[in-house]
């Protein structure tokens, strides 16, 4: 079994997840201690999610739950971007990332139920 950082799905999540932290710094007041600290907690769950995949026996739980929490990301990135928190560009960029892990992630799920 490879270290979790060592994985491909590791490194883009753990991108996203600085991305989305920097991003989030720049929000108004009124958002950071609701919006933007909810996004930052689904970042960090999918990099957890990840960790804990790789360290256990029965993968295809986590994974699953690894693709909620990124889809819940993905809804509140893009609510950012309609309040006009985030510009098109940023949006754009979580977007790559995120849809880069997603693809992982449904690959990996893919893998583990055929050997299941």
């Amino acid at each position: 079994m490879a270290r979790a950082t060592d994985l491909p799905i590791y490194r883009q999540a753990y991108e996203l997840l600085l991305l989305v932290t920097r991003l989030t710094q720049q929000y108004p007041r009124g958002y950071r201690q609701g919006l933007a600290r909810d996004i930052c907690a689904e970042a960090q769950g999918v990099v957890k999610h990840i960790f804990q995949a790789n360290c256990t026996a029965d993968k295809i739980p986590i994974i699953e739950q690894l693709r909620e929490q990124l889809e819940t990301l993905q809804l509140m990135l893009r609510v950012s971007k309609d309040l006009h928190l985030i510009s098109a560009g940023q949006f754009g960029s979580t977007v790559a990332l995120t849809d880069s892990v997603g693809k992982q992630a449904s690959g990996w799920l893919k893998f583990a139920r055929n050997r299941a």
